[in-house]
């Protein structure tokens, strides 16, 4: 069931199933509707959390600029919420960026930490390109940027045969608040610099996950991140773009649950 915190801010989160918690951290600009197949599959094995951002969805929509701070410990207050101690996290694109700062903050909460197409170490092209993206959500709002989105993160079959699905996130994109959504791109595109120097500190089981036609979260960045953090697995999944957890949802189910299992195995962090 839909629940909404209020606190300090308000904070909306769902959650289904049993056993040790997983929390999912969507991307930017879109909400906790994105996990809808992960939450299906994994909460037959699981406690499934998933919640909307700062400046996103049903949660608080505080004045910009915004912060990596101000999301983690957004995080930080759910778990106490919840009494979760620990924590499986889960974290997509900018939640994974979420997901790292947390994971250096609060390195005892975490049990397992999951990357996902998430960027890191941008070159200056790079980085030039997505502030030019900045720049035009500021000059003409954020609808211009949509469909050369959509098409950047799915694969053209996708976009053909599942056009429910990506209407979905077209209207999530479409209805964003427009200077949350400023803030919260703003500190996309900036973002992976203050946190690259320090994930090598990251010291918890890692699963780094990224499409290997990811234009934005490329494997490049995979590898990268995957050097810095010892305790770290590399994924890289064939034909996939930038929305692996909804084009390939089977895929990265089967790589949580597998994942976690060998960490119990291994009797790590469980």
């Amino acid at each position: 069931m839909p629940t909404t915190l209020h606190g300090k801010d308000s904070l909306h989160y769902e959650e289904k199933g049993i056993g040790q918690s997983l929390i999912f951290i969507h991307g930017v600009g879109l909400d906790l509707s994105m996990w809808e197949e992960q939450v299906e599959d994994l909460s037959k094995h699981f406690r499934v959390i998933t919640y909307d951002m700062v400046g996103h969805g049903g949660s608080e929509h505080p004045p910009g600029p915004y912060s990596l701070s101000q999301f983690v410990e957004q995080l930080a207050e759910l778990m106490n919420h919840l009494r979760i101690e620990r924590s499986h996290i889960i974290g997509f694109s900018m939640g994974g960026m979420v997901a790292q700062a947390f994971a250096l903050k609060y390195p005892d909460k975490v049990k397992t930490l999951t990357i996902m197409n998430a960027v890191a170490n941008r070159t200056e092209e790079q980085r030039k390109a997505v502030l030019k993206r900045v720049e035009e959500v500021k000059i003409t709002g954020p609808l211009a940027t949509i469909e050369p989105a959509i098409k950047r993160w799915f694969n053209p079959e996708f976009l053909n045969f599942q056009e429910e699905t990506v209407s979905k996130i077209r209207k999530r994109l479409q209805t964003n608040d427009a200077p949350s959504y400023l803030a919260a791109y703003t500190l996309f595109a900036t973002a992976d610099e203050d946190l690259w120097p320090q994930i090598h500190q990251i010291n918890i089981p890692t699963q780094i996950i990224t499409g290997e036609h990811d234009v934005g979260s490329n494997p490049e960045m995979a590898r990268q991140m995957h050097e810095k953090i010892v305790h770290s697995e590399l994924m890289i999944v064939p034909n996939m773009r930038h929305m692996l957890p909804m084009e390939g949802s089977k895929i990265v189910n089967e790589a949580i649950r597998s994942f976690i299992e060998r960490q119990k195995q291994r009797g790590d962090s469980m």
